[in-house]
This record gives structure tokens, C-alpha cells and sequence, in this order.
């Protein structure tokens, strides 16, 4: 049994070791300084996270209401819609996260997504399929490659990197960052920083999958977060507040809808998942608008409810002009 243990614990400890930088390795340069820019007609984007396709077919319970989703960006004539990630259940390429991904394509003029730590998973988690998971999560041998290795070369998808969308309220910059592996790594927050204090946008928002803080109500955001290294947290959160950032929409904890801040420092917006499940720690189906008003100085967050498609709650914040 001790042997057991010791060797988890050392291939753990190696797979730890080349966590941080990896996530940046294929990019031999700096994405965030590569902008991509597009008009567009509404000044409000739509977000949304963690829909885990595939996840219905180990719970009976997972519920997704796709049609109300496409027909609320087709009826609202929203052109961007944005994900926070975690878009497959099992990282598999699946027909139906296919079809899911093409119908929101031709319902936007532009799709963001960020990678999620459920994107990445190369193995059959649920199956304990421990072969794989010693090979290609432990050791990275990659005997497959999964939705986040495919994303962008196989969808067309745009992720990890930095948008300027033009409206008719002003321009936005959308930081789309990569922090699925618990990390966002000292080179991606060098590229960040460098990015952003080049950045002379009113309005600056940013995404990521896993989220940075934890603990705003009295339930598992008490001890879950997405991140795993406190100095590199406040590193994130001052490179924030000193490039301008007025808001961080995050995912992976699922019940969300936590506010952090308000805008005049540090602020983020934990984000409820696209999924419903009957746990009373989970989502019970959400998405967003987000709404930038200059003259006001605001930003409004909309919550809908997926079922009904109405919306549930709001939120607002200063905005960093």
C-alpha cells in the first residue's frame, strides 16, 4: 500500500511540474498582441459556460435547453457569444458538441471559447479508464487528442488570444485566457500584462474557465476554486486592476452567480452553468447578456433562466472608463 502511494504521489509531482508552462506551448509568440477586430450592430454579448456535453450520458438528471438557447441569440440578434469553457463533459469530440458548436456559429458573427479542465480530459473519467489516465494525464503520452487539442484547428474556433469588437457604444476588448490546468503560467501572464498595458480600450473584459476567487456564499465556493497557486491569483488580479479590467466572467463552479466586487476594484462574476441538474450544488440552467452602458459608466449582467428563457437576476458594475 505505501508503495502504492508513493508512486501517485511522485507522478503526480511530475505531472505538477510541467503543468505551468505547458499551457502555453504552442504559441511561439505572444497571442494577445495578435488582435482580431469585428463590428458589430448589438453592444451586448451573450455568455455562457460550462455546457458538458456528453454529461447526460452518465446522469439521468442533466438537462439542456439548446433550442431556447439559439433561438434566444437569433431573437435578440446578439453578434457575439462568448463561453467560459468546459464545453465537453469527457474532452470528446462528440457529434453532438459538433453540431451544438456549428448551430451557434451561424446563429453570431463571433464565437469566443476558452478551453476548460473537463476540454482537456483524455481519458474516460467515469469508467475508470486508469490506463489512459495514467498515460495521457500523468505522463502526457497523448495516445488521442481531445476537444481542447482540436478546438481551433478542427472548429475554427476562436480562443485563447485577444478581440477588439467595435460597437455602436464604443469598442470592447474580449482577453480570452487559458487557465484550465489550474494555471495560467508566468509566460501567459507576462503576454497578458504586455497586452493590456498596450491596450488603450474603455472597455476591458476578460475570460477565463476557472475562477480566481472563491467563497462569496455559504456553499462549496467556500473551499472549491479554479486556481491553484495564491501568488499567481494576486499576480492575475493586479495586472487586472493596473491594465483597466472592469470585469472577469468565469465558469467551473457550476451554481455560481456570484458577484465579486463591484467594479472599482478587482471585480468578477462567477458564472452558473449552461446544464441543469437536481443537485442543490449545481446550476439549475443559466446564460447571460452583458450590457455596456458609457454613458452611465455601468456594466449590466442579465441572467436567464435556460428553461424559461427569461431573465432571473441582475447584476451591475462600475466600469473602469
Amino acid at each position: 500500500m505505501k508503495k502504492i502511494v508513493f508512486i501517485l504521489a511522485l507522478a503526480l509531482i511530475l505531472a505538477s511540474c510541467r503543468i505551468p508552462e505547458s499551457i502555453t506551448s504552442e504559441y511561439d509568440t505572444n497571442p494577445f498582441l495578435k488582435r482580431k477586430e469585428v463590428s458589430v450592430d448589438n453592444s451586448s454579448l451573450v455568455f455562457f459556460t460550462d455546457a458538458h456535453i456528453g454529461r447526460e450520458r452518465n446522469r439521468s438528471d442533466v438537462v439542456r435547453y439548446d433550442d431556447n438557447f439559439l433561438s434566444f441569440i437569433q431573437e435578440g440578434g446578439y453578434d457575439v457569444v462568448i463561453s467560459g469553457g468546459d464545453m465537453a463533459d469527457d474532452g470528446e469530440m462528440s457529434e453532438s458538441l459538433k453540431d451544438f458548436i456549428s448551430d451557434i456559429m451561424s446563429t453570431s458573427s463571433l464565437y469566443l471559447e476558452t478551453k476548460g479542465n473537463h476540454d482537456r480530459h483524455p481519458y474516460d473519467y467515469k469508467g475508470f479508464d486508469f490506463p489512459s489516465f495514467f498515460l495521457n494525464s500523468i505522463f502526457k503520452a497523448k495516445t488521442h487528442l481531445t476537444y481542447a487539442d482540436l478546438m481551433e484547428s478542427e472548429y475554427g474556433i476562436d480562443s485563447t488570444g485577444s478581440y477588439l469588437i467595435s460597437t455602436p457604444d464604443g469598442d470592447i476588448s474580449i482577453y480570452i485566457l487559458d487557465n484550465s490546468l489550474r494555471s495560467f503560467s508566468s509566460r501567459q501572464l507576462s503576454w497578458f500584462e504586455d497586452a493590456l498595458m498596450k491596450d488603450d480600450t474603455d472597455f476591458k473584459i476578460v475570460v477565463t474557465h476557472g475562477n480566481i476567487v472563491s467563497g462569496g456564499t455559504f456553499d462549496h465556493s467556500l473551499f472549491l476554486t479554479g486556481m491553484g497557486d495564491e501568488g499567481e491569483v494576486s499576480r492575475f488580479m493586479d495586472i487586472c486592476q493596473k491594465g483597466r479590467v472592469s470585469l472577469v466572467l468565469s465558469g467551473h463552479h457550476h451554481k455560481g452567480n456570484i458577484l465579486y466586487g463591484d467594479g472599482r476594484g478587482y471585480t468578477e462574476f462567477n458564472a452558473a452553468a449552461y446544464h441543469r441538474t437536481d443537485s442543490v450544488f449545481e446550476s439549475k440552467g443559466w446564460w447571460y447578456t452583458i450590457s455596456l452602458d458609457r454613458e452611465k459608466r455601468e456594466i449590466t449582467i442579465d441572467g436567464y433562466d435556460a428553461e424559461s428563457k427569461s431573465k432571473k437576476d441582475s447584476w451591475k458594475v462600475v466600469a473602469k472608463l
